[in-house]
């Protein structure tokens, strides 16, 4: 651990956050505590696939999450996702660019179309870039494929990474495509973004009607016989209602907030979907809005306005869900884990019901639905 993290947080005022280093507390609660952020490394960013980071070398000019950062913040557990969804602009002359919007946070331009080129070519590279860094750090961190991969990165004090990936234009209506990503360790699958697919239908299809196809059916079928989490996060609410009722494993959505306090976010879910999710012993990933730092510099300080409205989606769900459903997906920015932990226990919640709803239920679930060994 990095000597800056050791030092204990001081607040300049009682209105001011401060990020950039860990506290005392967060720090020792890391260590007693499994820590997982359940979206928190993008591999089709572009420091990753054009800009060819480096993910086992400390990054200090940004706030995005290396290997040794994430030993710095205390992480047990890190979902690192890939997919065919490009954030640049090179297409714009070709295809129409849907801004991606996140509260707090400016656009992003996604090249979202379907007909990406070799899909699974470029799902292959992505993830075997990822996997050549792990190779790299086998001192820090740890591929988890299986529930002893959990317990034995835990044990040697690695970071577990979880491998996933977006859409599912990929391995396309191929159960045999998606039974050989399983066996290079691809453990989550997000269902859908932003446009149609042939077994369901994003959380911006709204005209469908949006239930699953039959092959949608079968592939979800085929991810619960692979070991394969399968993430809500962009799925519209009749497609999350039919996943959830059909899947034979708990579910997830992993980067969302309640509808009733976001109802103009895109991805926002309904008390409908969110009291599902928990029936079937599934956890609902909050997604902080945070405001992201300009130029993506690292995190320094946290409006208290914004630490706020985490606290108050977070006590949301818990009212709708129970605490044993709720968990935290920063959305790549888990520096701002440490924090969370201290304002969980700020506002009053117990060191038992912090620990489930800062890595314990996603690790259950996880624990449900990955291969024994």
């Amino acid at each position: 651990m990095c000597e800056p993290c050791l030092r204990p947080t001081t607040r300049q005022t009682k209105e001011t956050v401060i990020v950039r280093v860990v506290s005392q507390r967060a720090r020792q609660f890391h260590q007693n505590h499994p820590i997982c952020d359940m979206l928190g490394l993008n591999l089709n960013h572009p420091r990753f696939v054009l800009d060819d980071t480096d993910l086992t070398q400390r990054a200090e000019d940004h706030f995005r999450g290396d290997f040794p950062k994430f030993g710095d913040w205390g992480m047990n557990l890190v979902v690192a996702k890939g997919g065919v969804t490009l954030l640049t602009d090179e297409y714009r002359a070709l295809w129409n660019l849907q801004p991606e919007r996140r509260a707090k946070r400016d656009g992003e331009s996604l090249f979202l179309t379907l007909a990406v080129p070799n899909a699974t070519q470029t799902v292959l590279a992505e993830l075997d870039r990822f996997l050549l860094n792990v190779e790299k750090a086998p001192d820090s961190v740890h591929l988890v494929r299986t529930v002893s991969d959990l317990d034995g990165s835990r044990a040697a004090g690695k970071v577990a990474l979880l491998m996933a990936a977006n859409r599912a234009d990929w391995f396309g209506d191929s159960p045999g495509v998606l039974r050989q990503f399983s066996r290079l360790g691809l453990r989550m699958i997000t269902i859908g973004q932003a446009t149609r697919e042939l077994g369901w239908d994003p959380s911006s299809e709204t005209r469908s009607g949006g239930r699953l196809t039959e092959l949608g059916v079968r592939m979800i079928a085929e991810m619960n016989q692979c070991g394969i989490l399968i993430d809500l996060a962009h799925s519209n609410d009749p497609c999350a209602l039919d996943v959830i009722e059909i899947s034979e494993t708990p579910v997830v959505d992993t980067h969302s907030c309640p509808r009733a306090l976001s109802p103009g976010e895109n991805r926002a879910i309904p008390d409908e979907v969110m009291r599902a999710i928990s029936k079937r012993g599934g956890v609902l990933g909050i997604m902080p809005p945070i405001s992201r730092q300009p130029g993506e510099a690292p995190f320094e300080t946290i409006d208290p306005d914004e630490m706020a409205s985490t606290l108050e989606q977070i006590r949301y769900a818990v009212d709708v869900m129970g605490v044993e459903a709720v968990g935290i997906g920063t959305h790549f920015t888990t520096a701002l884990m440490p924090a969370l932990t201290d304002a969980l226990l700020d506002d009053g919640f117990t060191e038992a019901d912090t620990a489930a709803i800062m890595g314990g239920n996603f690790l259950r679930v996880l624990r449900q639905v990955l291969p024994e060994s």
